[in-house]
């Protein structure tokens, strides 16, 4: 363990090293970016200190925390390095010079500057800070990005266990979409820091209650609606379905209740995120023809898909939900190679989502089996948003940046499933007077 935290350590100091040659130096003083490196990692291990009282557990924790950290600081030191600002996302550039307009604000130098968006109060803050650096907010996003991949552990390993918990982190880590969208200063990763971090917290309040964890949710459902507020009342359903006493006898009428509330909540939400969708014209009607204006919105490029379809009557919506429910999940497909660098490389990604979907699909299916109604808290968070974007998003482009923002949740499931396919595998080939596989591998929730 010691010997793989050395290289850990080392693959890091690398990973900054490296950025030190490849970044504009005026964009902060390396000592500078060393301390704050050194300051996060030494949250993380507090964090780790006082959630897993386990030395063995711990020490895996801080070496695949290092991992993400590192691998996010190189994808986006050479992202930054290499390709024109706003390659990937559009809206970075603006983040960059609002948050340095306010930080000049702030400071005095300029006139009081009005602003929307809690992302460029953030930037407006680490500008104000540290002067104009932009590293050091792209460190920022690569640490939120980094603790991410924990709460995702320890969702899983209280829903399940630790070895599906070990899965779904080592899955979290390596995905190229998660890394590329934690590496770059944008409100995407900030929430999903947050949302995960409040499912943790939720579940922990719902084995023993304790005042901190009460507060600390209240905090990042704050924090939510400063970064995204439209996201507050979702997170608000997710956590009251952690409480719904749900029973096999009583499982399908409470199914059907979440699920037509959720359906209805997701038009809802759909309808009120498209008002706050720039550029794509005024919104008027009810919700299904704000619905069908912004899929009009969003469909335009060369990743424009599904333009014909019509949801702007509840029937309509309901008849095509399941055909944008799969173009969300998994678009783009594999006969959709184009001249697009950045088309094919998410399409090069899809064909390793599709296994890590399969599988968290499985698990889904098993968890009901064996009576797992912890993980509705989960499946709601995925499930509202899921429908909503679904039904909002035309452009295969933007399908694939905000399933981001659900893809981590999903593969709490994965990461169960890939345990059960182990499991599987070694009753197959077991023994017949070898050790019992379910001694070996227990089902139950290892708890944290």
């Amino acid at each position: 363990m010691r010997s793989n935290l050395v290289i850990n350590i080392i693959f890091i100091t690398s990973a900054m090293v490296l950025g030190w040659f490849l970044f504009n130096p005026s964009y902060s003083d390396p000592i500078e970016y060393l301390l704050m490196l050194v300051f996060f990692v030494l949250i993380a291990w507090i964090i780790l200190v006082t959630f897993v009282p386990d030395q063995k557990e711990r020490g895996y924790l801080i070496s695949i925390f290092l991992i993400a950290l590192a691998l996010r600081m190189l994808v986006s030191l050479l992202v930054h390095a290499l390709l024109p600002p706003g390659y990937f996302a559009p809206d970075e550039p603006g983040t960059l010079m609002n948050g340095r307009m306010i930080a000049e604000s702030w400071s005095g130098n300029a006139m009081p500057y009005n602003f929307h968006g809690g992302i460029y109060a953030i930037a407006g803050a680490v500008f104000y800070i540290f002067g104009y650096k932009p590293n050091i907010l792209f460190l920022l996003a690569n640490f939120l990005g980094a603790l991410t991949v924990l709460n995702a552990y320890f969702i899983t390993k209280r829903l399940f266990n630790a070895q599906s918990a070990r899965y779904t982190a080592m899955v979290v880590t390596i995905l190229p979409s998660l890394i590329l969208w934690s590496s770059m200063p944008l409100k995407d990763i900030y929430s999903q820091f947050a949302i995960t971090s409040i499912i943790h917290l939720t579940l922990r309040i719902k084995e023993h209650f304790r005042i901190s964890n009460l507060m600390l949710i209240l905090f990042l459902i704050a924090f939510v609606g400063f970064i995204r507020e439209y996201l507050v009342i979702i997170v608000l359903m997710a956590i009251a379905a952690t409480f719904i006493p749900v029973r096999k006898e009583t499982f399908i009428r409470n199914a059907i209740v979440i699920a037509v509330f959720a359906l209805s909540f997701a038009l809802f939400f759909s309808s009120y995120e498209a008002k706050q969708v720039p550029n794509h014209g005024e919104k008027s009607g009810g919700t299904f023809q704000t619905l069908q204006q912004t899929r009009q919105g969003f469909y335009q490029g060369g990743s424009k898909i599904l333009g014909h379809i019509n949801i702007s009557n509840p029937i309509n919506a309901l008849l095509y939900s399941p055909l944008l429910l799969a173009v969300f999940f998994l678009a783009p497909f594999p006969w959709q190679i184009s001249g697009s660098i950045l088309h094919n490389l998410a399409t090069a990604e899809s064909l390793v989502w599709y296994y890590f979907f399969y599988y968290a699909i499985k698990a889904i299916i098993r968890s009901f089996k064996e009576g797992k109604f912890d993980v509705m808290p989960v499946l709601v968070m995925i499930g509202v948003l899921s429908v909503a974007y679904a039904l909002a998003i035309s452009n295969i482009g933007a399908a694939y940046r905000f399933r981001a923002q659900v893809s981590v949740l999903f593969l709490v499931f994965t990461g169960y499933g890939l345990y059960l396919r182990k499991q599987e595998h070694l009753i197959k080939y077991a023994l017949p007077d070898g050790p019992k596989v379910s001694s070996a591998y227990p089902t139950t929730p290892n708890k944290m």
